[in-house]
């Protein structure tokens, strides 16, 4: 095993850099504004793909000098896309369609590639739904099992300045997430005191949930098994919102945690999360969605069969 993902890790982080290497121009993150969740996972990653080809044209066109052209293929994608994406997406690159239209070629190309960005990064959340046709139990966390003060794990640990705490009388998550020195997320982590067994349920709930800007920000649980501890800084995470302030529960499925994660990249041939070892828990806030302040607070959270 450990041969293995030593394997694994060295070749991911090469493919990474040389991904990262082969765009241009570079990559710049940028806030997104309103969610519409009509968008579904089929649109979103068919829009993702014709993002990838027109920066296969369009990349090498600026390195070659003629960003004329890689300015007009990113333009025709922005059009090809539209109507596949959420509708903050839609208005953004509507706008940027009109406001570039006397621009120089440069800036447009420049402005297409930060709206592309912040699509590649965003993943459609799981939201609050109606659950009274089923039959569900909800068994909340308890003091002894998320015991003490959560551990805050900042962007600081990559120079940047993004900060967060939390109220445990409220279940109440709040902060800021800064893009400066390449940061751009706050997060909390529970650690078991003891490996938790939870192959009986089916997820993880949370009741009463309700958060700033509510059709902009998503944010993310996160989950760690004994897998993930024989891996450095790997996990499981799931995104979540309530875009339509649904008085409803969000259930979180086991099953969306089915590839680990290494620092925010997928470790593709990972094993699905375990839930019969369970280490670590934890809530976070992270760019694209969440530039700025934030405040995420539900009423319980814990398992659910």
């Amino acid at each position: 095993m450990k041969s293995f993902w030593g394997t694994f890790l060295f070749a991911s982080n090469i493919k990474a850099l040389l991904t990262q290497s082969a765009f241009c121009p570079h990559r710049h993150t940028a806030s997104v504004s309103s969610l519409n969740m009509v968008a579904t996972n089929n649109d979103l990653n068919r829009a993702k793909k014709l993002i990838s080809q027109a920066i296969s044209i369009g990349a090498p066109a600026y390195n070659a000098g003629d960003i004329k052209k890689c300015a007009e293929v990113y333009r025709d994608t922005a059009k090809d896309i539209g109507p596949l994406l959420p509708s903050n997406f839609q208005t953004k690159l509507l706008s940027e369609l009109e406001e570039k239209r006397d621009a120089n070629y440069d800036t447009k190309a420049w402005a297409f590639r930060r709206v592309f960005d912040s699509i590649v990064e965003y993943e459609l959340p799981l939201s609050p739904q109606d659950v009274s046709d089923q039959n569900i139990t909800f068994e909340p966390f308890t003091s002894s099992q998320l015991s003490g003060e959560p551990v805050g794990v900042m962007d600081s640990v990559m120079g940047g300045i993004s900060n967060g705490s939390w109220i445990a009388k409220s279940n109440i998550f709040f902060g800021q997430t800064s893009l400066a020195n390449n940061g751009g997320f706050a997060s909390l982590r529970w650690r078991f005191q003891n490996v938790q067994n939870w192959s009986y349920a089916k997820g993880i709930y949370m009741k009463g949930l309700k958060h700033t800007k509510a059709e902009e920000h998503t944010f993310r649980i996160i989950l760690k098994d004994a897998t993930c501890e024989r891996v450095r800084l790997a996990n499981y995470k799931a995104v979540f919102a309530n875009p339509q302030r649904e008085d409803q529960p969000l259930l979180i499925p086991f099953s969306v945690f089915n590839q680990m994660e290494q620092m925010g990249r997928s470790m593709d041939g990972s094993p699905a999360f375990n839930p019969l070892v369970v280490t670590e828990i934890g809530l976070m806030a992270i760019k694209p969605t969440v530039v700025g302040e934030f405040q995420l607070e539900f009423s319980e959270w814990g398992l659910y069969t």
